[in-house]
């Protein structure tokens, strides 16, 4: 999917509500690619933020099956309201124009920030499995994991109850832990019986598990938008919550980098419980090893639910079909507007350049990571205004 221009006005499908807006982000849009190749920019930052502004407005109003229904559209179009209402200058000027444009570039540029920073931000691997002479069978590491199941969780606990409730196996692929097989001969001889293979599998956060203070507050931003942020929401992350089992998906080592790089995502089928769509910007996705299916349905291992009835428990909770909805309206929204592809250049070029330029010729570089490092900054540049008449 390579980034794409907005469409023009009578190619979106909105609302009258986002309709009117539509030529507004179109005309910021024209300015910001009309300035780029003027100040010789190569991350185009403004330009990319509108993009990701109009491309989430488009994206909320077409994916509204969800349980938050319009909440992220409406909640939207009144923040770009908002920024459009600029005190003490004359209605329909080109200053007017100007800093509604600047405005707009300060939105996207937020969101921009918040989705790449909760989700390209997942965690690392599943800590190795102690070498003792007598490990526990493993219907002693269940009855101690469930035991333990309503406690609060440490994000090592998290993988463990992760790889308990998914019967130590890819949720995608159906590959066995490599290190539980190692530890359970009874994983181990099961393993065997049904030929699967062996991986290494890590814990991915559908919302990233990182502790930075900049993370949490891009975390909340997102779940605000979408009406999920809320003590009583069953899927709040607020506190300890980010580790529970309704946030976390076992996978295989290479699903676990690509979906930590928005290279994939879930859509749900409707009118099918726990069963979504893999979708991915590339084609050439569905060509790793070991190779996802299109459509994954996920479950509980049967052994692990019988044991929780058994003992009066719930069963761990399944991804959240929610937070995988608001997981897959970002990604889809950070490839088509240009915001994947920009992150990657600028880590690329920073790799290759240790130093500022005594000649500038690398301030743009420098400018724009530092517009993904600080929430709330833009380049305030001066943007021609675009005659609406030729948007259409």
């Amino acid at each position: 999917m390579p980034p794409q221009s907005l469409p023009v006005i009578d190619a979106v499908q909105l609302d009258d509500e986002g309709l009117s807006l539509w030529p507004t982000i179109l005309r910021a849009e024209a300015a910001a690619a009309d300035v780029a190749p003027k100040f010789h920019s190569k991350y185009n930052n403004n330009l990319i933020a509108v993009r990701v502004l109009g491309f989430l407005l488009q994206d909320f109003w077409q994916h509204n099956a969800q349980s938050f229904g319009l909440i992220p559209y409406h909640r939207l179009c009144q923040e770009i309201t908002s920024s459009l209402r600029i005190p003490d200058v004359v209605v329909g000027s080109e200053d007017e124009a100007k800093k509604q444009n600047n405005n707009m570039y300060e939105l996207g540029l937020l969101y921009r920030n918040h989705i790449m920073r909760v989700f390209r931000s997942n965690t690392g691997p599943l800590p190795a499995t102690s070498e003792h002479p007598s490990p526990p069978s493993i219907e002693q590491f269940k009855a101690r994991i469930i035991a333990a199941m309503e406690t609060p969780q440490t994000t090592s606990d998290a993988r463990k109850h992760a790889l308990l409730r998914d019967g130590h196996r890819c949720m995608l692929t159906g590959v066995f832990d490599y290190y539980s097989c190692k530890e359970f001969p009874e994983l181990r001889a099961l393993a065997n019986a049904s030929g699967a293979k062996r991986g290494i599998l890590k814990c991915a956060h559908i919302f990233s598990d990182s502790a930075k203070e900049e993370y949490a507050a891009s975390a909340i931003a997102i779940l605000t938008m979408f009406g999920l942020h809320a003590s009583g929401n069953k899927e709040s992350l607020i506190g300890g919550n980010v580790n529970k089992h309704f946030n976390l998906i076992t996978m295989v080592d290479s699903l676990h980098t690509l979906f930590h790089r928005l290279e994939f995502w879930f859509e749900e089928v409707i009118g099918e419980p726990d069963t979504y769509d893999i979708c991915s910007s590339d084609a050439e996705f569905f060509a790793v090893v070991p190779a996802p299916p299109r459509r994954v349905t996920f479950a509980v291992d049967p052994d692990v639910a019988a044991v929780c009835k058994a003992q009066g428990k719930d069963a761990p909770q399944l991804p959240s079909p929610a937070l995988l909805a608001v997981r897959a309206a970002c990604s889809r929204v950070a490839h088509i507007s240009g915001a994947v592809e920009q992150a990657d250049q600028i880590l690329r070029d920073l790799e290759d350049i240790s130093a500022l330029a005594e000649d500038g010729s690398t301030a743009d570089l420098f400018t724009s990571r530092l517009l993904q490092l600080l929430p709330g900054t833009s380049i305030r540049v001066e943007t021609p205004v675009i005659d609406d008449d030729s948007l259409n």
